[in-house]
């Protein structure tokens, strides 16, 4: 046997014991690159004199943040006054006191008295937490006046946007005036009672936006701080807006709830003949007369609007109209299979839901107008009603679906009649659940 045998063993161990130490080696630097880019934390403890150093450097930074805070406050005040400026003043101070014991930690740290290495670690670690504090705040304070002093720059071109707006809201007003003049004619005042006073509500509004324009204006050329008048110029145009919105989906509304009507009178004309058939049909002689006192309320509620003359209120004839017509299905429900009752549901579901959904429309835009003085009882049963109107949406069985379409319609019309009682002519209004 050769000498040298051993040869390709050791070319083998050796090659695989460089691919091992290639492998570590690789591994470990990839590890002290995590741990100094912070991916992931490094399990060793830092060193009391690494922490010490960190402490001392995060002092002058704070110190200096401090500096450069009292200088922006000393701009701040001279742009916006003293009032504008007070929690930044307050927070200056704060940091001052922050810093200053800070300050006395670190010299504890420095003096010839012996400290334990506990001492060092905890008076080190309070600076740096004292420091980070001190940055945030200040930075956060210095930001927000220095975003206003951007806004102030751009005030001359928000100043002029503003006006636009304004002249595009007041050029809505004879439209307004229009569309009330219509609705006056075909709706009775409780059917958009709470948009009547659209244009008046937009005046109003369009008076205060033109007096904060012109404080703006004169702020502008004083150097004073405009953007405070111009939010209000732009908040006072908003509501005015939204006064004139509401006023044209109120007649989109009554529009809808016309056509509704005609179907709801039509599917109340095709109930009753069933009805008729159904009870003429039966051999209870209980359940014919209960059926045909249901279907004279039915009839009577379709000849009074029938008969009705001059502006109307279509809604509150579906209402009316759907309650006898429900107050019939419930005559029904013994005379019917459960097919049929299952179908006629299904036909009266998008009655529900629309009836639903408008007195749901029409107190939000109540409690959204009046939001200062709508309690909490109205609130609830809004609440209550949208969830309701959610679950009939996602009930799969037609018959549950209007019930509970009519639960969400009530609860949204008493909402109403509480948020109009909430916010109603009153000298000192009750507040309800506030």
């Amino acid at each position: 046997m050769s000498s040298l045998w051993w040869v390709p063993s050791l070319v083998v161990f050796g090659t695989t014991a460089l691919i091992v130490i290639g492998v570590v080696y690789v591994v470990r630097l990839r590890r002290r690159r995590a741990i100094a880019s912070g991916r992931i934390a490094d399990p060793r403890p830092e060193s009391i004199e690494q922490l010490e150093i960190r402490a001392g450097q995060a002092l002058v930074q704070a110190d200096e943040a401090v500096r450069h805070g009292a200088e922006e406050l000393a701009f701040a005040v001279a742009q916006f006054g003293p009032d504008a400026t007070a929690s930044f003043a307050e927070a200056l101070e704060n940091a001052r006191a922050t810093l200053s014991s800070a300050f006395e930690r670190r010299q504890l740290l420095s003096d010839v008295t012996p400290d334990t290495d506990a001492e060092r670690r905890s008076w080190s670690t309070s600076i740096l937490e004292a420091c980070a504090e001190i940055e945030s705040t200040l930075s956060e304070q210095t930001s927000a006046f220095v975003d206003r002093r951007t806004d102030e720059r751009t005030a001359p071109e928000r100043l002029a946007a503003v006006r636009t707006m304004r002249d595009e809201i007041e050029a809505r007003v004879p439209d307004a005036e229009a569309r009330i003049a219509r609705l006056s004619k075909l709706y009775a005042a409780r059917a958009f009672a709470d948009q009547r006073d659209a244009v008046p509500k937009a005046r109003e509004q369009l008076a205060v936006a033109d007096r904060a324009l012109a404080d703006a204006d004169a702020a502008l050329e004083s150097a004073e701080p405009a953007v405070p008048h111009l939010e209000k110029a732009e908040n006072a145009c908003a509501a005015a807006s939204a006064a004139l919105d509401a006023l044209a989906r109120a007649e989109d509304r009554l529009a809808s709830a016309d056509a509704e009507l005609r179907s709801t009178i039509s599917d109340a004309e095709r109930a009753l003949t069933e009805a008729a058939g159904l009870r003429d049909a039966s051999e209870l002689p209980d359940a014919a007369e209960h059926i045909t006192a249901r279907m004279a309320e039915l009839r009577g509620e379709l000849d009074a609007v029938a008969a009705a003359t001059g502006p109307q209120t279509p809604l509150l004839s579906i209402d009316s109209i759907r309650s006898a017509h429900a107050a019939l299905d419930d005559a029904l429900a013994s005379a019917r299979s459960a097919q049929r009752r299952i179908d006629t549901a299904r036909d009266a579901l998008t009655g529900a839901l629309f009836s639903a959904r408008s007195h749901l429309e029409s107190a939000r835009e109540f409690i959204a107008a009046n939001r200062g003085r709508v309690g909490a009882d109205a609130r609830t049963r809004i609440a209550e009603a949208e969830r309701q109107l959610a679950l009939a949406e996602a009930a799969s069985d037609p018959v549950e679906a209007v019930d509970i379409a009519r639960v969400a319609a009530r609860l949204a019309q008493e909402a109403g009649d509480l948020a109009h009682y909430d916010a109603g002519p009153r000298t000192a209004p009750i507040m309800r659940g506030r």
